[in-house]
């Protein structure tokens, strides 16, 4: 089954060598390290060492690390950590936020001459993969080197386990590879091993999210972002993140209304992706609301409505300065985006109903009274509404979420002993 694996694989890979050329000269990076080649200086200061590589999908699997980077550099000084992730802004990410990282690197394309190259020039002791990032030949390659590998945070969708469903036969042999596989929730579990993973490697740890890294901000810091914004200390501040295309509006009608009712109140809107900006701008055009690109600030000194986030690495910083927010990708069919990065610094946090990949974290900001599910854009005008009008009842329910968040805090420290008990086991 592998061998029909490789070569679909292979004639997708011919397909779209056009389209991958010509990104690699535009981001200039990438392309080697995908055909599985690494720098040979890399290659030699890794060799013989204790090395554990963690694949990443993007930002989101790139944020969850710090904790567990950190606990397992504590317990086991003397490891090697490198790090891969899929996209260019995960690896960005990665570069920014994580310390005492050997490496960060494009992960080969999954096919297995492709594979074979970068395993055998890292030679890890574990790959340890972050959430469903279930790449067939990696797994199977690392596994014949005499790595352990491991899934950690692991969730799996009812929609993705249908697909995998289809071939299950496929996935059962690829999941006899894994060594350990700590997942999210109950539900994650027994729906992986519903695929074919073996009931006595697969445990439910929780949700690594709650344990990414909250910075204190001070007030005085608060302010000092807001000032850099253009934005006033004294005004209300509404921070709309990771919204996706097809929700722009929505959010951004509901924002013009609020503007009607709180003359100093300022949006700081974040898409998820760089690539719609433009019709994003011409819906503020539309709706008669002013905005700058957060890029080009320097260059303009007049207070605007809108800021429109062109820039990475920003969003959670801005979430703590915020009076509320919203996160999207959950007012369309796209399973949501973290509600915890902003529930964590005492930020009450509205969404929509399509949360999929987000039901743990969900039900624990709902339940503090400080997570609020909106069906559409009007119920998100009329919450925000009633959020920003009462203060004391939007510092209490802030309050009260990111007393939750906090609560949940420990499955990374857990997720790394586990790690660390496999490894010492062979």
């Amino acid at each position: 089954m592998y061998l029909v694996y490789d070569i679909f694989l292979t004639f997708v890979f011919i397909i779209l060598s056009p389209y991958l050329f010509i990104r690699s000269l535009i981001e200039k990076q990438g392309i080697t390290e995908r055909l599985g080649f690494l720098p040979r200086a890399t290659g030699e200061n890794l060799m013989q060492k204790d090395l554990i590589w963690f694949h990443t999908a993007s930002v989101g699997e790139v944020k969850i690390l710090p904790p567990v980077i950190r606990f397992l550099k504590d317990k086991r000084p003397d490891l090697i950590v490198v790090v891969s992730s899929l996209t260019k802004t995960g690896r960005a990410e990665a570069k920014r936020i994580l310390k005492d990282v050997q490496l960060v690197f494009h992960p080969p394309i999954d096919l297995s001459f492709f594979v074979k190259r970068t395993v055998k020039k890292i030679n890890p002791k574990a790959l340890v993969l972050v959430e469903t990032e279930i790449w067939p030949n990696l797994i199977r390659e690392a596994k014949r080197e005499g790595a352990k590998v491991f899934l950690i945070n692991g969730r799996l969708s009812k929609k993705s386990q249908s697909v995998y469903l289809r071939f299950k036969k496929f996935f059962s042999l690829v999941l006899s590879f894994i060594d350990i596989l700590c997942m999210r929730t109950e539900e994650d579990a027994q729906r992986i091993i519903r695929m074919g993973a073996a009931p006595d490697r697969t445990f439910v740890l929780g949700n690594l999210k709650f344990d990414q890294i909250a910075f204190d901000f001070s007030n005085h810091k608060k302010e000092k972002i807001k000032e850099s914004l253009g934005i006033e200390k004294d005004s209300k501040l509404v921070v709309a993140g990771s919204i996706r295309e097809g929700e722009e509006k929505a959010v951004l009608v509901a924002f013009s209304r609020l503007k009607k009712d709180f003359q100093n109140l300022s949006l700081i809107f974040a898409p998820r992706h760089m690539k719609g900006l433009k019709d994003t701008e011409n819906i503020m055009l539309s709706l008669g609301l002013s905005f700058i690109r957060k890029s080009r600030l320097k260059d303009q000194k007049e207070k605007k409505d809108v800021v429109l986030l062109d820039t990475y690495g920003e969003l959670s910083s801005l979430y703590s300065c915020a009076d509320v927010a919203f996160v999207g990708g959950s007012l369309i069919p796209k399973g949501g985006h973290n509600i915890l990065e902003p529930a964590v610094f005492g930020v009450p946090v509205l969404f929509g109903p399509h949360t999929e990949n987000f039901q743990s974290a969900k039900k624990i900001v709902l339940s503090s009274g400080g997570g609020i599910e909106v069906k559409d854009k009007d119920e998100l005008y009329l919450k925000l509404f009633s959020l920003l009008k009462d203060d004391r009842l939007r510092e209490d329910l802030g309050q009260r979420v990111k007393k939750a968040v906090l609560s949940q805090r420990g499955f990374s420290e857990k997720t790394v002993d586990l790690i660390l008990k496999t490894l010492d086991e062979r």
